[in-house]
């Protein structure tokens, strides 16, 4: 058995799917979460599969998350559908109902939020929904992890039986194109019902001619040009799409008026969301509040004062030198091994991967503190609050999803610009995305900031974040002002409600992100950290030589003179750098390999210094793994050339005119 899970995003439908299938999708307050299909198995219900689709506001495609609802009711094989609603937006949500009802698919709908619902002084008679709609339906809250709740979706699935499709009274002209475009679909082999489809085309579902090799387009498209045409000649709507709008929005209004019942006056809620967003949002005071949040993030994150994940990682740092090292090398001597192997295992593998683990509390805690941010809604009043900054560097309101996903990871980030409709506009924000500091960099960061700049950890993490913002809008403006000019789509994002995040939910998504965090260090980190040791320990003249004789240091001498101009021209930062294309982890671990810990990088790296190569390795070439992401993206070698040969150009003139700058300084 398998059932489609579809809703408007913001419904709480990877909620649902988490409770259902005792998974973790991660949850987010923004639009674009579920970019791709997810399926798992349903608890409770052997050998039967939940299928977690895109949330979209309408079954036609305006975008490549939209196009995947479409294919999946068009070409998946499914036994039934479970419409998720947000019972607080019950009008909004059943405009999707009701296409997914015309459908003539066994349906339940599932009414979430039922809490806040109540909250707000309302509850619906589920008789008489299902009444209207000729469908089951239930009654839960997600988010409270119901039990009972659960099996009473089960029992529903269970039970499910094909029903007849809800047909609304639309005008004359309507039935006669649906009756119509029927006729000319006869001989065509199709898995859904021809007088949906017939009705999906009338409403401008551009989708059903992209996935149906249909027979008859060019007559199809005709009936729907008379049809149009009758429309307005007999003064019933605007446009044929209106005409379908009007109709199903008259019947919503009745199922409303009907099911909808208010048991107590209260307004409180709504006026509580209005209040705080008129602060939150504001147009003078937003950006203010967000940076001042950031800054108390990265405070807490980083700094001296509230430090809490700088403390951490000390009690960290302490326990891995003092005894995780200590104690492997005197293991390594009682059973006898010593000299080039313990080398090899106590200063390549340990003290590599120990030397980026070290900053894994900061990293949770970071994470964290923005689970937190998003789970009580305000990320996405962030994302209305930068639209009107980002608009003016060429940017669309849908590009600040994938944006806020990048500070996590580019390779997701740039797969979310798939709900970007307008083909320009996607690719100049896949360009861009990554300027904006990954978690992966993170580490460069911190052990930098940690020697040079420890009386001003949080403000200096915080400056490299926004140089990494102001260099990809600056980028998005040249680039919006040239071969990306004229693009550009509309910007629709579903604010929910401010909500108390669940701490079950916010933890697992920061102990998830550390989990994949130790999971690269386990494999990028080890290996890369045992490559370098290796090869900055072998030479032609044999092995356990001078690092300066090693075959590493032959190969990077060549290539460290054009980093010379930027103040760390040495081959140890060039091997460094070259090693970060794999993944950007493994940075750390090679300086920390191959200048013999942190005492080695400080002694080796001038301030100045210091602050031009972390500026460099914040912006220069992606990862290998978001480099190949965006030629499966874009599709296009010229796009993915671009994208490595341009922030590399950038990085190098970023960090010189610092590192020139700040050396006249320091001179005069």
């Amino acid at each position: 058995m398998i059932f489609l899970l579809a809703g408007n995003p913001n419904t709480g439908k990877s909620t649902f799917f988490n409770i259902m299938t005792q998974s973790h999708v991660h949850v987010g307050n923004y639009s674009g979460v579920t970019v791709e299909k997810r399926v798992h198995h349903i608890k409770h219900y052997e050998g039967a599969n939940l299928v977690d689709l895109p949330g979209t506001y309408n079954v036609c495609p305006s975008g490549e998350d939209e196009g995947v609802v479409t294919y999946s009711l068009l070409h998946e094989n499914y036994n039934g559908i479970i419409n998720i609603i947000d019972s607080t937006h019950l009008k909004r949500n059943l405009h999707l109902t009701i296409q997914l009802l015309e459908l003539g698919v066994p349906t339940l709908l599932v009414l979430n939020l039922k809490d806040a619902l109540k909250n707000n002084g309302y509850v619906i008679d589920i008789d008489v929904l299902s009444n209207h709609l000729n469908t089951s339906a239930v009654s839960i809250s997600a988010r409270e992890n119901n039990a009972d709740e659960q099996l009473k979706v089960v029992d529903n699935l269970k039970t499910m039986r094909a029903s007849k499709a809800l047909e609304l009274d639309y005008p004359q002209p309507i039935k006669w194109g649906i009756q119509r475009i029927h006729d000319l679909l006869r001989y065509d082999n199709l898995q859904v019902k021809k007088k949906w489809l017939a009705l999906q085309i009338l409403e401008g579902n551009e989708g059903i001619y992209q996935f149906l090799d249909l027979v008859k387009v060019d007559k199809i498209k005709t009936v729907v040009k008379e049809v149009e045409q009758r429309i307005l000649d007999e003064r019933i709507a605007m446009s044929l799409k209106g005409a379908i709008f009007n109709t199903r929005r008259e019947f919503i209004q009745q199922v409303v008026q009907d099911s909808m019942i208010q048991v107590e006056h209260k307004e409180h809620s709504k006026y509580f969301n209005q209040k705080i967003d008129r602060i939150l949002t504001h147009q003078g005071w937003g950006i203010p509040i967000f940076i001042g949040l950031m800054l108390l993030v990265y405070q807490i994150s980083f700094g001296n004062v509230l430090g809490l994940g700088t403390l951490l990682s000390d009690w960290f740092s302490i326990v891995w030198d003092d005894y995780v090292l200590g104690y492997a090398a005197d293991a390594l001597n009682v059973i006898g091994i010593t000299g080039f192997a313990q080398g090899l295992v106590v200063d390549g593998i340990l003290a590599g991967i120990g030397g980026v683990l070290v900053f894994l509390p900061q990293i949770i805690v970071l994470f964290f503190l923005l689970a937190i941010m998003e789970g009580t809604g305000y990320m996405s009043r962030v994302a209305i609050v930068m639209d009107r900054f980002l608009s003016r560097f060429g940017f669309n309101g849908k590009s600040i999803v994938p944006i806020i996903t990048g500070f996590g990871c580019t390779v997701p980030a740039i797969m979310a610009t798939r709900t970007i409709s307008d083909k320009k506009e996607r690719i100049l924000t896949i360009l861009t995305i990554p300027f904006v500091s990954c978690s992966a960099r993170l580490p460069i960061y911190l052990i930098f900031v940690n020697l040079f700049f420890s009386q001003y950890q949080a403000l200096v993490m915080m400056a490299i974040y926004i140089l990494g913002i102001v260099v990809m809008l600056v980028s998005a403006k040249l680039f919006s002002l040239s071969y990306f000019k004229g693009s550009g789509a509309s910007f629709i994002l579903e604010v929910p409600p401010y909500r108390v995040p669940q701490l079950r939910t916010i933890t697992y998504q920061a102990l998830e992100k550390a989990k994949r965090f130790v999971k690269k260090a386990g494999t990028f980190i080890l290996v890369g950290s045992v490559v370098l040791w290796l090869l900055s320990n072998v030479g032609p003249s044999g092995i356990d030589i001078d690092p300066d004789q090693s075959f590493l240091a032959m190969v990077a001498t060549i290539i460290a003179p054009i980093f010379t101009p930027l103040g760390f021209g040495s081959w140890q930062a060039t091997s460094s750098l070259i090693s970060g294309f794999l993944a950007k982890e493994i940075v750390v671990s090679s300086l920390l390999v191959l200048y013999g810990g942190s005492s080695g990088i400080a002694a080796s790296f001038t301030t100045l210094a210091a602050l031009s190569y972390v500026l460099f390795a914040s912006l220069y070439i992606p990862c290998i793994s978001t480099v190949a992401t965006i030629r499966s993206e874009t599709g296009s070698v010229k796009w993915t050339l671009f994208s490595v040969v341009y922030p590399f150009i950038v990085a190098y003139i970023v960090a010189g005119l610092i590192y020139g700058i700040g050396f006249i300084i320091t001179s005069i």
